[in-house]
This record gives structure tokens, sequence and C-alpha cells, in this order.
């Protein structure tokens, strides 16, 4: 009857938790001698720290034989209280234990459990027949492989018969003032504790893992970033338990002890906080748009990452005083998102109380140093029901985010159906409209047609009448052309006859060369009338100047129009030369240097020169002033 009873007490506080870790009531009977436990039938468990002896071997230079001898046992304390003792971290600690069998069954085994699996290091001592003990190595710093019984807690099987009396010795190393819970349990309790608690972490994990894939679906759906931080939560919080229950040692790094250290609660709760902040922020503005919380967002964000960088780094504060400072971090934009919600009329609880129980997760990070309870496994399990509860609110707090945008979204889309619905009815209206205008611009087009129709009959009349004109002006036009043609017969006469300068007075002369440049345009093309040929390498293609001088493009030689002439390095304005030469040739003009120095303004010797570099062309070209214009002396280069 008893055995039901401590059952049904199992499955109701497992209930209670939901997924969280019962253990059954204590059922301590027999013996409470504390040198000596008496294991008598009806025992299941035993909680033993209490009723240990502890050695503190502050120079760590004992064995167990030293310990194990009759000089050490008045060296021995009792164990008063969970810790064993406050301080002397890193210092082994030996404990001792006396068990005796009086159980009336010889197929009830027993096992010594060491519940809690981060002690850094423990070594178990069996007492052998010839008086010698063997070791039993686990903890914290050793791989997984290296314990007998493969469990995430340190187990040990008594060998303890019927009758028999046995002395254990444990040698345990801690990093930070744990509290102990030694317990003996019976091989049939052992086993139903050991499958229960598997069984509920195995539901604990499925859970996280299920709404872990869920986020992912969401997020490669939604492309969304708040999926992406409620991720990086639930894989902090999945870290922080595996690290916390041994799982994460026994299944995924057991060769690698050095993992066990990642499992740091300032850097899990770092992790935690910034994907909530985040993760807060980023559905925070999916309801509202508000930039006060995206601010206070980064800050708190900044500030844990100092907070976090100074405890773990430089200046190790109070536990008290960190926990204190991150809290009220935490809470400066949890408060304004709140407010951005109320003020948009929104009100998510599951938001609110995923919060809270977040806070009571990172109070719980410290559960080995901060005691909230009195039972130790309430002390290191109760976080998890938390995490549970707080993954399951924040995944509320999301189907019903999506559900108001979709809601939103539904309202958006009916709104545009009833716009789209106005805008049909008014095309429809103004679809009539037109109708009725097209109708009556096709009548005023036919009409305007009709009429046109009367316009083009007087305009075909009007062509017949043009073409007729047309007719007398082609015969105006072929009179025109004879006249042009004659015309240009006259032109071209006069214009040679200008060149040749036939018969021109001074007066008609100055008009045809009235300055520099037409002389040097004349020049140009009398010199070059047949082709351009570079006198230094002939190329025949040049650029040509302002002063009608030709550049070679191939070897950039320049050749000015007045080179290899009669005008070469003339001395006053080549007008009067060419004036000079044209008078030269008239046989009816027979000029006195005085006269021909006071008509050109230019001096008697001046004039004098050069009538006699025209004289010397003559004399070389041998010129006839009857048969010769005046033009061909002027390419003549006298020597």
């Amino acid at each position: 009857m008893n055995c039901l009873l401590n059952q049904l007490y199992h499955k109701i506080f497992y209930l209670l938790l939901i997924f969280g870790f019962a253990f059954p009531s204590i059922v301590a009977a027999g013996d409470e001698n504390r040198d000596t436990i008496v294991l008598t039938d009806g025992m299941n468990k035993i909680p033993v720290i209490n009723r240990m002896e502890f050695f503190l071997d502050t120079a760590s230079q004992y064995t167990v034989e030293e310990i194990s001898s009759e000089a050490f046992k008045s060296k021995f304390k009792s164990v008063n209280d969970a810790h064993v003792l406050y301080g002397h971290l890193e210092t082994p600690i030996w404990l001792k234990i006396n068990i005796k069998n009086e159980l009336s069954d010889h197929d009830i085994s027993w096992y010594f459990e060491s519940w809690g699996f981060d002690i850094k290091s423990v070594s178990f001592f069996f007492p052998n027949p010839d008086g010698s003990y063997s070791e039993s190595k686990a903890g914290f710093n050793l791989p997984f492989f290296e314990r007998r019984i493969k469990h995430k807690n340190f187990n040990y099987f008594l060998d303890l018969r019927p009758s028999e009396e046995k002395t254990y010795f444990l040698r345990v190393t801690r990093n930070y003032n744990q509290e102990f819970t030694f317990l003996l349990r019976s091989n049939e309790a052992f086993f139903n504790h050991a499958l229960n608690e598997y069984f509920l972490l195995g539901i604990y994990y499925g859970v996280l893992l299920l709404i872990l894939i869920f986020n992912f679906y969401l997020f490669f759906k939604m492309k969304d970033t708040l999926y992406v931080y409620f991720i990086c939560l639930i894989l902090a919080c999945i870290w922080f338990s595996l690290g916390r229950d041994g799982l994460g040692f026994q299944y995924i790094w057991p060769s690698h002890p050095w993992v066990n250290k990642l499992n740091n609660e300032y850097f899990i709760e770092l992790v935690i906080i910034l994907a909530t902040l985040l993760f807060s922020n980023r559905f925070i503005q999916k309801y509202t748009k508000s930039n006060r919380m995206l601010k206070l967002t980064y800050w708190a964000v900044l500030l844990k990452l100092v907070l976090f960088i100074n405890q773990v780094y430089i200046f190790e504060l109070y536990y008290i005083t960190y926990l204190t400072l991150t809290i009220i971090i935490l809470l400066i934009p949890f408060s304004a998102g709140l407010l951005a919600l109320s003020k948009a009329g929104i009100y998510s609880w599951p938001y609110i109380f995923a919060y809270a129980c977040l806070f009571l997760v990172i109070i719980y990070s410290y559960a080995k140093s901060i005691q909230i309870f009195d039972n130790a496994v309430l002390n290191w399990y109760l976080v998890y029901p938390v995490i549970f509860l707080e993954t399951i609110l924040f995944s509320f707090s999301i189907f019903n985010q999506i559900k108001f945008l979709q809601a939103e979204f539904l309202q958006a889309n009916k709104e545009k159906t009833l716009a789209l619905e106005k805008n049909n009815q008014l095309t429809k209206e103004l679809n009539s409209k037109l109708k009725k205008k097209v109708r009556a611009r096709t009548e005023k087009i036919e009409k305007m047609a009709e009429a046109l129709s009367h316009k083009n009959i007087e305009l075909q009349t009007t062509n017949v009448k043009l073409q007729e004109l047309n007719a007398q002006v082609t015969q105006l036009n072929a009179i025109l052309e004879q006249n042009n043609a004659q015309l240009k017969s006259s032109v071209e006469e006069i214009t040679k006859n200008l060149a040749l300068m036939k018969g021109l007075d001074f007066e008609g002369f100055k008009k045809v060369f009235p300055d520099k440049e037409s002389c040097l345009r004349f020049l140009a093309e009398l010199k070059w009338k047949n082709k351009f040929s570079c006198k230094k390498c002939q190329y025949n293609k040049y650029n040509e100047d302002p002063n009608y001088g030709r550049r070679c493009k191939n070897c950039n030689y320049y050749e000015s129009p007045t080179v290899d002439t009669l005008f070469h390095k003339l001395k006053f304005p080549i007008e009067k030369a060419f004036y000079m030469l044209y008078l030269s040739n008239r046989k009816d003009v027979d000029l006195t240097l005085n006269e021909l120095s006071e008509i050109l303004e230019l001096r008697r010797e001046t004039c004098w020169a050069f009538k006699n570099k025209i004289a010397a062309a003559m004399e070389k070209v041998h010129h006839n002033k009857e048969l010769n214009g005046w033009e061909s002396l002027a390419l003549v280069q006298p020597e």
C-alpha cells in the first residue's frame, strides 16, 4: 500500500510541473544512527548527505589507504549542511559513509547516486575483500565514457550483500559552493527514477525541438527576422538545459569535457537576453512602429554587452548586484514595448507572461548560487518548466500576432475590394458618359466629313487650274534655264578675263584684289591648280591654314603660297606687288618710278628693286606681253 501511495504521489507531482522532475517521497526508516546507515525491508530511497562524515584535504596529499586507516577516524567531522562546507574551492573533500544491509531479500541491489552532474571531479572508492579499495572516477572534467554506469548523474553499484556492512569513501573536488545531494536507491527505485527522468526530459526537448523546427519553417516561409531571434532564444535555452542536466555531456560531446565549461551562466544568460531583446523589439515593431522602442532596445543590448564584458573579463560584481542590473536593463525596453502596445490598443498577455517567465529563468540560472527553495531538486529543475512555459507563451504570442496580421490583411483586402468595386462603378459611369460623347462626336465628324467632301471637290477644281498654271511655269522655267546658261557662260568669261587681268584699269584691279587674303588665295590656286605635292616627302595630302599655306599630313612640312614664286620673301604688301606686276605686263602703261612710288605709297628704291625682279623673271621665261598674261610671271622665281 505504501508503494502505491508513493507512485501516486509521483504522478501527481509530474502533472503539476507538466514536465518537471519530481522524485518519490523519502521513505526513511530504520536506524537513525549517523555512523551506520542500515538498509531494511520496505526502503527504496535514502538521502545520506547529512549522515556522512567529511575531512578536508587542504594539501591534496592523502591516499584512500591513509584516509581509511584507524588514525583518521577521529579526524572526520559530521556533515551538518548539504554544502558540506563553504569556501576551500578546488580543494579535495573526503566523505565517508557506513552502510549495513539487513534486507531479507537477496535479489535487491542498491546504488549510490550523486545527484547533479556538474561536480568537477568525484572518485568513489569501493572496499575490496582484502581490505584495499578500488577507485571509480567521474566528473565534469573527465570524459563521459570513463564512467562505469552510463548515466547523466554519478551512480555507483554498492555490491552490498545481506548482513554485510561496508565503509565507502568519496573524494570530491568542486569549483563553487555546491549543494550535494547523495542518495541510496534500490535497483527498482533507481530504474523507475531513471526511466521517468529520461522520459520527461525527452518530452521537454521534443517539444522545444518541435517549436524550433516550426520557427525554422516560419522563417523560410515569411523571411522575417522575428523567427531568427526566437530560434536563437530556443537554441540558447536548449544549450542551457543540456549543460544543466548533463544530457549534452552524455549524448552530444561525451569525449570533450571542455565543452562543459562553455555552459557558463553568464554567457548563456547573455545569449538568452540579447535574443529576447531583439525578438521583443521585432515583435513590437510588427504591431506598431516605435522608434523609442528601437533605440531603447539597442541601448539595452549595448549596456548588457558592457556589463557582460566587465563581469567576465574586468571586475566581477557581486552576483546579486549583477542580477539586479540585468533585470533593470531588461525591464526598460520591456516597459517601453508594453507602453507602445497599450497606445495601439493591443494587449498580448502571452507575451507579458513569457517575459515574466524569462525573469524567472534568469533568476533560476543562478540557482546554484541562490537557494530559493529548501529542496535542491526544486532549486535545480524548476527552471525547466519555466523555460518550457516561456517558449510556449512566446509561441502563443507569435500565433496571436500572425492571427492579428492576418486579420489586418483580410481587412485591407476587404477595403481594397470595396475600393475596386467603387472604382468599377465609377468606370461604368464614365464609360456611359464617354459613349454619349463619342456618339455626339461621331455625328459632328460625319458632318465635318460631308463638308470636307464639298471642299475636296473645290480643291480638285483648283488643282486643275493649278496644273494649267504649272504648265505655264514650266515653260517659263525652260526659258529661264536658257537665259541662265547664257549668263553663266558670260560670267565664266568675265571671271577668266578678270583672272588674266585683260583690260582692267587700276580701280577695277583693286576691286579684284582688294587685300592680302585675296592675293594669297589667287596665288595658292594658281600655284597648286594641278595638285599638291610635298617638297620634302612628295605626299599629296595636306591641311590648309588661314593664309592658304599647306602643311603635309605625313611629315608636317609647311609651304607658304609665296614660296618659289615671284613674291617670295616680299618686304611690302603683296597686293601692291600684284599691281606692279599687272602694270609691268601692260604695254599701254609706262609709269615712272616716282609716279609708281606715289601711287603705291612705297619708297622709290623699293619700286625699282621689285621692277628689276619682274624684269629678271620676264627674261628668264622669255615672257611675251602680248601672248602671255601676267599670272604666268607670278610663279617664276628669279635667280
